[in-house]
């Protein structure tokens, strides 16, 4: 691939023949069609194509929590990029056509910010209420961080807050998920502070049953 500022005729974007213009991140760039292959492709690369559809399937309803809990990694990533190699490597198991979510091992967010402590969680009629104990040192720090707190399952379109509850309410809720009585619902919990960028690692705090 190539970078330039000014081409025979200026910086352009498509296809000329065999040649693609294109910009990113503004950077002006040309490169060359990609050859098609005949190859057939092997197990293993049908299987990492099925696992990474299966991946992109599951996180798509999450993106406004990833986006968020994802935000700070040291790397290139976009937040969801980040989110995806973690659930790739982490959440996915199985083998094609059984591939499952380990709703266990999901970390919704990475950071450096101070976790919760005591956690729990029940049903209260229609909604899910977490409960945390406060943190009483450095309030400036902490008191006044948002509350990202999950609830999703198999089959279930997920539920979650990002902004409505603080650090310092020691609590808050979640409408509860639709779904079939019986159905398992899995619950997170993390933090951010939204001036500093800061966020804390995930935690998962168990499951609830639909009544």
């Amino acid at each position: 691939m190539g970078r330039y500022k000014k081409g025979i005729l200026g910086s352009f974007r498509g296809k000329i023949g065999n040649v693609i213009g294109s910009t990113w991140r503004g950077i002006t760039y040309m490169r060359s069609l990609s050859e098609r292959s005949n190859k057939k492709a092997t197990e293993k690369q049908l299987l990492q194509r099925a696992k990474f559809a299966f991946a992109m399937e599951f996180l798509h309803p999450l993106y406004p929590v990833l986006t968020i809990g994802y935000r700070n990694q040291n790397d290139a990533r976009l937040p969801i990029n980040s989110a995806m190699k973690h659930v790739l490597r982490h959440v996915v198991e199985g083998e094609d056509p059984d591939l499952r979510i380990n709703y266990g091992n999901l970390q919704i967010a990475k950071g450096s910010l101070e976790t919760a402590k005591k956690e729990s969680i029940s049903i209260d009629e229609d909604e899910i209420s977490f409960e945390w104990e406060p943190i009483t040192h450095d309030e400036e720090r902490y008191d006044n961080n948002y509350a990202i707190m999950l609830g999703i399952g198999e089959g279930l379109y997920p539920s979650y807050s990002v902004r409505e509850f603080r650090r310092s309410n020691n609590g808050g809720v979640i409408a509860l998920p639709d779904g079939p009585s019986g159905s398992v619902v899995h619950c997170y919990l993390a933090f951010y502070h939204e001036e500093h960028n800061g966020v804390s690692n995930g935690k998962y705090l168990g499951s609830v049953v639909i009544p």
